[in-house]
C-alpha cells in the first residue's frame, strides 16, 4: 500500500511540473490532487521568499495563486462529474486558504523564511 501511494504521489508531482493545472487535476485521484497542490504551494512559496526580489515575487506568487483559483471557478461552474466536482471544491477551499495566507505575508512585508 505504501508503494502504491509514494507511486501515485510521485506521478502526481511529476505531472503537475508538465501539465496544466485544469488538466492535471482530472488525471489523478482527490487525494493525490489535495496533496501535491499542497506540495507545490509550499514549494511556490518558499521558492519567492528566497527570490532575488522576494517582495516582487511574492506578489507575483499572489497573482498565480489567484488566477490559478479563477480557472478553478470556471471549471466549477461547468458540466463535472459528482467525483470532479468533489475534487475541484476541496481544492478551491484549500486555495482560497492558501491565497490568503500569501496576502497576509506580503501585507506583513514577509521577505525572507526567517521571518516566521
Amino acid at each position: 500500500m505504501k508503494e502504491s501511494l509514494t507511486t501515485f504521489m510521485k506521478a502526481g508531482l511529476v505531472d503537475y511540473d508538465a501539465k496544466s493545472r485544469d488538466e492535471w487535476i482530472f488525471l489523478h485521484p482527490g487525494q493525490v490532487v489535495a496533496s501535491v497542490a499542497q506540495m507545490t504551494w509550499a514549494r511556490g512559496t518558499e521558492s519567492s521568499l528566497r527570490a532575488k526580489d522576494p517582495t516582487k515575487r511574492m506578489i507575483a506568487w499572489f497573482n498565480e495563486c489567484k488566477n490559478e483559483l479563477q480557472k478553478l471557478i470556471v471549471k466549477i461552474r461547468g458540466s463535472l462529474s459528482k467525483l470532479h466536482r468533489s475534487i475541484i471544491v476541496a481544492l478551491v477551499t484549500t486555495d482560497v486558504h492558501a491565497r490568503d495566507i500569501i496576502d497576509e505575508l506580503v501585507q506583513r512585508n514577509v521577505d525572507s523564511i526567517q521571518d516566521f
